[in-house]
């Protein structure tokens, strides 16, 4: 279901055409009275966790009339609209009203006073609530994964800023970007280094803000202390000029560039429903019907838009449909139709992996694990909480379900992302030209393992460590390319330099070093692929491309301790951001 965002889109435009406008009114004002003055208008807020916000007395969920299911601003949401349009929530024994709410506090307060049994939110938001309701003595169970985000959302920073020295980052508070910001400081390892400007919309407001600026992507243009923004994509691509650098015109920002998107960091934004404990274990059946609802849904949908062509009056009518409750007018197809494209609906099989551990690291055990201790961390939670999964019997749910996968089955094998050959030449081309720079642009994280002299395996027995730290990281950033590089010691070719050798002896040391750091890095590319199927983990091994780098980019250049001289025997993990190349990797069609 993934496609490209229209940047032709009327709605896109108008929206661009309207804060162009603001832009400039910001930029006169800035003129007039000087930028710090401006910029002080920003209303940051001070991060907490939701249980000292929210303050609501907890009542039974109410079991008169229809129940009220919420939704979001989310291409994920569409399958429950097309759920609710095709009557399977009737069919499974539920009368249901959808409505959105995008301020997720006012969710969690209605989910907690009783008004509807669900929540509707990203991982990151779910544990935040998880706080609140553990101190209003109640507790959470997932239920359903809805969708992965995988390009919707993204990280735009300022010119020369990167992971490795982003100070400010500029974010919604309780909103669907924590735990991304979150997840990619914590392992940049950079967590506690980064300062992090809350504000109370997700993006530009429609409704008169008294001058105040409560939107993270305004705080950007005019805050220029923000080195970096998480926001959705249309506004990435406005402050970057359509995606490339910011010139500065257009509501864009001179220099700001897309650092990346969940196109690479596929397995972070987790959207999921989630319902109240006590409604769940007095009603555990009811909601199963309610799953089973959502999946046929999602199914419906996969159909659907695989033959629109022949569909087009229920197609049609779904977006119209879905433009009225996710985006305020049945107009707006063009922005719901996006939407479909940011998004990856998980279906049967996903839900088996996310719950399971099928097939993948990114569990909901995994991911309420890392969410919960950034969490901490940031202010964000008062301490560990519990949240359960509904332990489905997922044969039992896939009954009757199109393309439900048995429990038991092996998780299948991925789909290849790239072409190796093309790969090669590019990795190749790049380390060539860039040698000097190659380790570092681009690179989102890395993992360094260090080895002995005349050492050529790579056992788990004593990298199990960095194996587990390469694989949490590989995937997580599903679109990403791994390049694993050997690196060799200079010095027995900086020593006989020095004596003088030929440069015929030169050569042929280099070239030594840099068959032996070949060996080495794809010795480590078995083991740890090896590693990952053993831990269950499925990778594409497209995506993972080994080089010989020898001595031609030693750590420590010059030498000076004995640990300078050890860490320069080393094979890297490189993680790459190629947003802007992937398409010249992608196999060709048969």
């Amino acid at each position: 279901m993934k496609q490209d965002l229209p940047l032709n889109n009327p709605k896109i435009q108008e929206k661009g055409e309207n804060k162009v406008k603001k832009f400039f009114v910001i930029l006169a004002l800035v003129c007039l009275f000087g930028f710090q003055a401006f910029a002080q208008q920003a209303e940051y807020l001070q991060p907490q966790p939701l249980s000292q916000v929210v303050k609501v007395s907890v009542r039974p969920v109410s079991t008169t009339g229809a129940t009220k299911v919420p939704t979001i601003t989310w291409g994920g949401d569409i399958a429950t609209v097309l759920a609710e349009m095709e009557g399977f929530f009737r069919d499974e024994g539920w009368n249901v009203t959808l409505f959105r709410e995008d301020n997720f506090a006012k969710q969690v307060e209605m989910c907690l006073s009783g008004e509807t049994p669900f929540l509707r939110g990203t991982m990151g938001m779910i544990n935040a609530a998880a706080d609140a309701f553990k101190a209003h003595g109640q507790e959470l169970v997932v239920i359903y994964q809805m969708t992965w985000s995988v390009g919707g959302d993204a990280m735009v920073v300022r010119k020369g800023k990167k992971l490795s020295n982003i100070k400010t980052v500029a974010l919604q508070l309780y909103g669907p970007h924590m735990d991304y910001a979150a997840n990619l400081f914590a392992n940049a390892k950079r967590l506690d280094k980064v300062q992090f400007k809350y504000l109370k919309e997700l993006y530009e407001p429609d409704y008169d803000t008294r001058g105040k600026i409560v939107d993270p992507v305004s705080a950007f243009r005019a805050d220029s202390s923000l080195d970096a923004v998480m926001c959705i994509i249309p506004d990435a691509l406005a402050l970057s000029s359509g995606g490339t650098v910011g010139d500065g015109s257009e509501g864009s920002v001179k220099g700001a560039k897309i650092e990346l998107s969940t196109k690479t960091a596929s397995r972070i934004i987790s959207d999921v429903y989630a319902v109240r404990k006590d409604y769940f274990d007095a009603n555990r059946s009811k909601v199963q019907g309610y799953v089973k609802a959502l999946m046929r849904g999602e199914e419906a949908l996969r159909d659907l838009l695989a033959d629109k062509a022949s569909n087009q009056a229920k197609y049609r009518q779904l977006i119209s449909k879905s433009a009225t409750l996710l985006l305020g007018a049945p107009t707006l197809t063009g922005d719901t139709e996006a939407l479909l494209g940011d998004c990856e609906y998980v279906g049967h099989a996903g839900n088996i992996a996310f719950f399971t551990g099928k097939g993948t690291s990114r569990t909901l055990a995994t991911l309420t694990k890392e969410i919960q201790a950034s969490f901490r961390t940031l202010g964000l939670m008062t301490g560990t909480v519990p949240i359960a999964s509904a332990g489905w019997d997922y044969n039992a749910l896939g009954s009757g379900l199109k393309y439900a996968v048995a429990a038991a089955a092996p998780a299948p094998a991925p789909k290849k992302a790239f072409d190796t050959k093309k790969v090669a030449r590019y990795v190749e081309s790049k380390v060539a030209a860039e040698a000097a720079t190659w380790e570092e642009e681009g690179t989102l994280f890395k993992v360094e393992i260090f080895f002995d002299p005349n050492q050529n395996e790579f056992p788990v027995s004593r990298y199990s460590n960095d194996y587990q730290e390469a694989l949490s990281l590989v995937d997580t950033n599903r679109g990403a390319l791994i390049t694993i590089e050997g690196h060799t010691n200079p010095y027995n070719f900086q020593k006989r330099e020095q004596e003088g050798a030929s440069s015929q002896e030169l050569a042929q040391i280099k070239q030594t070093g840099k068959n032996l750091s070949l060996q080495r890095a794809q010795a480590v590319r078995n083991t740890f692929l090896a590693f990952a199927k053993n831990k269950g983990v499925v990778l594409d091994e497209t995506r993972f491309y080994a080089t010989g780098r020898g001595i031609d980019a030693p750590k420590h250049p010059e030498m000076k301790t004995k640990q300078q001289w050890n860490e320069n025997r080393r094979v890297v993990f490189l993680v790459k951001q190629i947003e802007a190349e992937a398409e010249e990797f992608v196999p060709l069609k048969k």
